[in-house]
């Protein structure tokens, strides 16, 4: 099934914008958005109309342009551009339980993990001006991670491990691409329910989309977690017995519009999800604080986020605390919770500690001490024991 808006009822929104603020959300006139398009996409346009949610249960949503899109980010608020998924979590999904960790592989893979290989990854992905998405080098960066999983794959997989892996690039109406790989049994079937680890590739300016933004933190940190947690599997000759999938998202800072895209064709073929874990920021440790992961408590399922508490308890060597975000979808784990899907995110530390520098220039991997690669593999840690033990039966 799928759903679209009628021509008329864009047509209306369009004549009402021009007339008025939508929303009646306090931007500033001038704005404080770069209109420097020349690392952007030919056709982007600022002035381009979308439909836009500030939770994930808003009844009410906006239409915005990508320009005061931009400057809410800029604002401190978060949101879902919903535009091209008006209608996710239209389905009732199957909700799972989830049995105490219990498998003896798990530490064998965790010593396979390296901050070296992790370090040199983010260098690299921190090196293009911009991942934004719908720019030149966000659409490079996204190749070149694609790339790299292609290499890591080729490299390390063994020939039974290669018959189980496939990497789809995931393409959108903008230029970055989504990157999905798939560990799945010679005989798993289209009804067997995944298990999914997630991240965004893309990074953003506050102050324009044509701006530098290394997104060392947010999420560069996520996405090279994630991708060392892979290849640790590959290592360990790692067999999944049901699916596993790594998902590296486009356009998250967009209103997470490339996981939206992927939990809505999920939906639409009846995929059912055994979890979803999130990795948005997993290196900064706030100098004079307790090193600890944060386990979140909004727009996330309670069992699956009891569950990636006992692994923290079980595999890592730093505690655990409960937090939670200001209102507003924070991550790629909203659209998955928003369709119906049983999601949990752990964050780099509780909210009020986190790294202050994302969403520009200054998110760099040597901008301070506490961008630390060794609190960082904790989070690979736990992407490796969530991988393995909710795929494991």
């Amino acid at each position: 099934m799928r759903f679209s808006f009628f021509p008329s009822t864009i047509a209306l929104a369009s004549s009402v914008v021009a007339q008025s603020n939508p929303g009646q959300i306090p931007f500033s006139s001038n704005g404080v958005v770069s209109d420097d398009r020349s690392n952007l996409s030919e056709d982007f346009e600022l002035d381009a109309l979308r439909l836009v949610q500030f939770s994930a249960d808003d009844i009410e949503p906006t239409w915005m342009t990508e320009r005061q899109k931009l400057e809410a980010k800029a604002q401190g608020m978060h949101f879902m551009d919903i535009t091209d998924t008006p209608f996710l979590g239209w389905s009732k999904k199957k909700q799972f339980s989830y049995p105490a960790p219990n498998s003896t592989i798990v530490d064998g893979v965790l010593s396979g993990l390296s901050k070296t290989e992790t370090r040199a990854n983010l260098e690299h992905f921190t090196s293009y001006h911009t991942r934004y998405y719908d720019s030149e080098t966000g659409k490079a960066s996204s190749e070149w991670l694609y790339a790299k999983i292609l290499g890591y794959t080729d490299e390390l997989a063994s020939e039974e491990q290669k018959q189980l892996i496939s990497v789809k690039p995931i393409k959108h109406p903008w230029k970055q691409n989504s990157i999905v790989i798939r560990l799945a049994p010679l005989n798993a079937s289209d009804s067997d329910p995944i298990v999914i680890l997630g991240a965004h590739i893309d990074s953003i300016n506050h102050d324009g989309p044509s701006l530098a933004a290394p997104g060392a933190g947010d999420d560069g940190s996520g996405t090279v977690t994630i991708l060392e947690a892979y290849r640790a599997l590959l290592l360990g000759n790692y067999l999944p017995v049901s699916p596993l999938e790594f998902h590296f998202y486009a356009g998250e800072e967009g209103g997470l519009r490339g996981s939206q895209a992927l939990a809505s064709s999920y939906e639409e073929v009846g995929k059912e999800v055994k979890g979803m874990v999130q990795f948005d920021m997993t290196a900064w440790h706030e100098a004079g604080t307790r090193e600890e992961i944060a386990i979140m408590t909004n727009d996330v399922d309670a069992a699956l986020t009891e569950f990636l508490i006992l692994l923290v308890d079980r595999y890592l060597d730093i505690p655990w605390v409960k937090d939670h975000y200001p209102p507003g979808p924070r991550s790629d784990h909203v659209s998955w919770t928003k369709a119906g899907y049983q999601s949990s995110h752990p964050l780099e530390g509780r909210f009020k500690h986190t790294n202050s520098h994302i969403h520009g220039v200054e998110d760099r991997i040597d901008i301070s001490p506490e961008f630390s690669f060794d609190h960082m593999l904790q989070f690979s840690k736990l992407a490796v024991a969530f991988a393995i033990e909710l795929s494991s039966y």
